[in-house]
């Protein structure tokens, strides 16, 4: 099996669609979809995915199946009141015209009225800081707490169980559990039975039975934090690892790939990752979204 993960274009989060530069980016991309023997294509449901795979595919005649659970991972992570998780992810403060709700996320999904924690109260104040990125967090911190690092132990992190958790799941599944695993593992069980639907079980660290193994390509068009927490699925490591010491640039293509060395066993394994060669034969320097500033006393890129 392969499978390719395609970032979307240079986004305008803001409206969640993709800027001018996005768009050429896309146009750059789909000079190569011929190539790529894309197979069975999905996408998130946010707009910026969305646009970039209505221009990458137009020319095939493709439409790709809407996936929920591909959009960003964003998991409404609260850390009013919590003075450790302010610090260390260092979330930006509420504005007056940020709305609530205007882009669905993730934890909408496993908590509908996961917004109850930043909406005003009955005397009209706001919390200090909007829904924060959970994934977000400041080298420092990230560096002082070797369980981000581990394949279980991440889970009993603090930024793992703290940050919000699930009271209105209606389902019943998610409720009483932080919002940042209950998140996590509604993502990973929807992605283990989209694998499963194609003939990959997955059994144990990392390996998957292949019922009906084949090579046969699916590809995904989303987001960067989403594809850091299917590669973590992929390889049974902690997604804190993925989102620190990987970054996939806007419209940048990986591929990973199934290797079945005994038969009826599988694990993936990455033949390229975040690979941006279209936009250089296209002339185009890729994107600085999604990194943060190269030396620190450079303005000019993101702190």
């Amino acid at each position: 099996m392969r499978i390719l993960i395609i970032r979307h274009g240079d986004p305008d989060y803001v409206e969640d669609t993709l800027t001018a530069r996005g768009i050429r980016e896309a146009e750059a991309l789909s000079a190569i979809i011929p190539g790529l023997e894309i197979g069975e294509c999905f996408v998130s449901p946010l707009g910026r995915a969305a646009m970039t795979a209505k221009i990458a595919l137009g020319k095939t005649g493709i439409v790709p199946t809407v996936l929920p659970w591909l959009q960003e991972f964003v998991t409404n992570y609260d850390v009013n009141g919590d003075e450790l998780l302010a610090s260390v992810l260092d979330p930006y403060e509420m504005k007056d015209s940020y709305e609530l709700g205007k882009h669905q996320t993730v934890g909408e999904l496993v908590d509908p009225d996961c917004y109850r924690d930043f909406r005003p109260d009955a005397d009209g104040n706001v919390p200090r800081y909007s829904p924060g990125i959970c994934w977000d967090v400041l080298p420092g911190y990230y560096a002082s707490d070797p369980a981000l690092n581990d394949p279980v132990r991440w889970r009993e992190s603090y930024l793992a169980t703290h940050g919000g958790m699930v009271n209105a799941d209606p389902t019943g599944r998610w409720r009483g559990r932080s919002r940042m695993l209950a998140c996590y593992d509604y993502v990973a069980g929807e992605f283990d039975r989209f694998l499963a639907d194609r003939g990959y079980v997955r059994d144990r660290g990392g390996l998957y039975r292949t019922e009906k193994g084949h090579e046969k390509t699916v590809t995904l068009f989303c987001h960067f934090g989403i594809t850091a927490v299917l590669l973590s699925r992929l390889w049974d490591v902690s997604p804190y690892q993925m989102w620190h010491s990987l970054c996939t640039a806007p419209t940048s293509v990986t591929e990973i790939v199934t290797e079945e060395r005994i038969q009826g066993l599988a694990h993936f394994r990455a033949l390229r990752i975040g690979d941006t060669t279209h936009l250089s034969m296209a002339g185009i320097r890729p994107s600085f979204s999604a990194r943060f500033c190269e030396s620190y006393g450079n303005q000019d890129q993101k702190h």
